[in-house]
């Protein structure tokens, strides 16, 4: 008998013994299962192929799915990751957070590296609002992985039980304390209500997610009866008269009738009442391929090929309505509108030529970056390049050239402080990379466009971030970006974003941290980083570092020597003498050598104590502009009681305030430190 988990036997037999318990939570009855690197000797951590759960557990890792068909989250996971900051520090504020919330949730070790997934069960909830809250959680918890829960699709998680790659399986605990199979089972089985979620987001002061956003990236799914197949929901009256009495082209009846079956599907009709209907009104010119089968033989279709005729084409067209985007206005009550498939066809047209123009942009922007390396060599060039470079990422991953961004969270992805960040958007607008295009209000930050860069002795026509004319125009005319161009375009924004991506993990490493011995703030600094990022392309000549770079030979040799001593890189006599290669040293071992481990931690949780004091502020000016207002502070063995519907300002506490009146935001921010420091305690 296992003291951790009750079950008996090894890892495999208590896996198993999990399994059982909990295989009938799973949300789509499906799981994610790990596969073997090339050799074949350890686990690659892909979780490239998926499974059924049968009887049988998976053999090795596997993950479940968060969210169900309808893409409708069942389970909120976070996922604390060692790697990114201090889980303990962070699973102590987030339970306390989730307790305050009055939210039950299950606590597992995830493996040997001792990284936590705590486990919230959910009645179905929005794709959107789940993100939203990740978002949120995420600006207090510089450990947490929001991949799971940002993507409804693909996102999963390895539940209770499941093995680790290196060894040991997922364990589930209460007051760190390991339980039994069915007593996880019993907890996650039973979701928190849609209230407890609303309350959730109220403290972790997430935004409002509008009811259109949810109705756009719901999911339609099919129905299986003795009726047929039908899409789920409710059925409703569904008008296709001018279908009806519209006569097709010459051999373009079939796409006439798909037309009528797919509106008749969209309004949740079912097989046999479409059967009905459509022998009903036989006789009207747009069903003239049901009661003709045309071709050079053409004749009039018995009953029983048309019934046949029905029966398969509604199948198609179930299948085929269940992959079209939400519409914003029902399908009968916008006659006006195109058709189904054209609005699908207008949409992947707008996507193409979107991503016709922002590509491009990009890549004329990174070859402006690339053709003036004396810019970016200067005192303030790397933070500048960093900034720039940043944004580029954003724009390709948003496929647009606008990009709302506030200088914490610039900050936090690219290794810089907040200050340092706001200053390096100001001189990029100045230098015209970027305009500001929207300035930021309230808890909206600026907004930014990419702006073109034209090289001198560029002889291709030149980028522009105009979309074209018949597509800005709103129209579906002109000729589309061709299948072939579509997918180049395709493959090179993926290039740039994983190029980008590699590129800012290393200079945004603690590792690299600006020194600053006012604030006793270790690091090799911002301009040792530029050459180890080129070191890291495969250049190995100091001439060539210096070129790319924009240093004098002297800089980069001293930059290399710095590199050097820790152990980052050394010389090589090959492929030439003289040469210099990165080494296999980890970069996180070098931080915590020289005590820059840490760094953006602590700017991650000084940035989010300064958000939230933000945010207390702006909930106090709306309590001051409301009239009637009223507001009773808890007493001294009272706790506040959440209440979702509230105004922000409801669920909080009076703003601190001086000894004349006056707002004292030094105090807040101390409050929220302590409130913090007490949850973590």
């Amino acid at each position: 008998m296992s003291p951790q988990t009750g079950c008996e036997g090894d890892a495999e037999q208590q896996s198993a013994a999990f399994y059982a318990a909990l295989r009938a939570l799973a949300p789509r009855g499906r799981a994610r299962v790990d596969v073997r690197t090339e050799a074949g000797d350890e686990w690659a951590h892909s979780y490239a192929a998926t499974v059924k759960l049968g009887d049988v557990p998976p053999i090795g890792p596997f993950a479940w799915y968060l969210a169900n068909a309808r893409h409708e989250f069942e389970f909120i996971v976070f996922d604390l990751d060692r790697a990114k900051g201090d889980v303990e520090r962070d699973a102590d504020e987030l339970m306390e957070l989730l307790e305050a919330a009055d939210v039950r949730y299950l606590v597992c070790v995830s493996g040997p590296g001792r990284g936590l997934h705590i486990w919230v069960p959910i009645e179905p909830t929005a794709a959107a609002v789940v993100r939203v809250l990740a978002r949120a959680a995420a600006r207090r918890l510089p450990s947490l992985d929001l991949s799971p829960l940002t993507n409804a699709r693909t996102g999963c998680v390895r539940p209770p039980g499941a093995p680790h790659r290196h060894g040991g399986i997922s364990t589930p605990v209460d007051q760190w304390v390991p339980i039994t199979p069915q007593a996880a089972a019993d907890l996650l089985a039973e979701p928190n209500d849609a209230e407890a979620v609303e309350r959730l987001a109220v403290v972790l002061d997430a935004a409002d997610v509008e009811p259109e956003q949810i109705e756009a990236e719901a999911v339609r799914t099919i129905e299986s009866g003795p009726r047929g197949p039908r899409l789920a929901g409710r059925r409703r009256p569904c008008d296709v008269a001018a279908l009806l009495a519209t006569t097709p082209e010459v051999e373009r009846g079939h796409a006439q009738l798909a037309r009528i079956l797919v509106r008749l599907a969209l309004a949740r009709w079912s097989a046999p009442e479409t059967a009905r209907f459509l022998e009903a009104n036989l006789e009207a010119p747009g069903l003239i391929h049901l009661r003709r089968q045309g071709g050079k033989r053409s004749r009039p279709r018995s009953p029983g090929e048309r019934a046949a005729l029905i029966a398969r084409q509604w199948e198609r067209a179930v299948a085929y309505a269940a992959t079209l985007h939400r519409e914003t206005v029902p399908v009968e009550e916008d006659q006006g509108a195109e058709e189904p498939a054209e609005r699908q066809e207008q949409s992947a047209q707008t996507y193409a030529a979107r991503l016709a123009a922002v590509v491009p942009l990009v890549a004329g922007v990174r070859e402006a970056i690339s053709a003036e390396p004396e810019r970016w060599s200067t005192q303030a060039g790397p933070s500048d390049r960093r900034a720039l470079e940043y944004v580029l990422e954003l724009a390709l991953e948003a496929v647009t050239d606008e990009v709302e961004i506030d200088c914490r969270r610039l900050a936090l992805a690219t290794g810089m402080g907040r200050s340092t960040a706001a200053r390096a958007l100001g001189r990029l607008v100045l230098d015209e990379w970027l305009s500001l295009d929207t300035p930021g209000e309230g808890q909206r930050a600026h907004r930014y466009r990419v702006l073109p860069q034209a090289l001198e002795d560029a002889s291709a026509t030149p980028v522009t971030n105009k979309l074209p004319e018949s597509l800005a125009q709103g129209g579906t005319q002109g000729n589309p970006p061709q299948v072939g161009e579509v997918r180049r375009h395709r493959a090179a924004r993926e290039a740039h974003r994983q190029s980008l991506t590699a590129r800012r993990a290393l200079l945004s490493h603690d590792v690299f941290t600006h020194p600053g011995p006012a604030r006793d703030q270790a690091g090799l600094g911002r301009h040792v980083a530029i050459t180890a990022a080129a070191l890291s392309t495969g250049l190995y000549k100091v001439n060539d570092l210096a070129r790319v770079t924009g240093y004098s030979l002297r800089t980069v040799r001293r930059h290399l020597e710095i590199l050097k001593a820790h152990q980052l890189a050394r010389r090589s006599d090959r492929p030439a003498p003289g040469a210099w290669r990165r080494t296999r040293t980890s970069l996180a071992t070098v931080a915590a050598r020289i005590g820059a481990a840490g760094t953006r931690e602590r700017r991650h949780r000084a940035y989010a104590i300064e958000r939230d004091a933000y945010a207390w502020w702006l909930a106090e000016l709306g309590w001051m502009r409301t009239k009637g207002k009223r507001r009773r502070p808890p007493g001294p063995d009272q706790t506040r009681l959440l209440l979702a519907g509230l105004p922000r300002w409801g669920n909080r506490d009076r703003y601190p305030r001086d000894h004349e009146g006056r707002a004292d935001h030094r105090a807040a921010r101390v409050d929220l430190a302590m409130q913090r420091l007490a949850a973590t305690a």
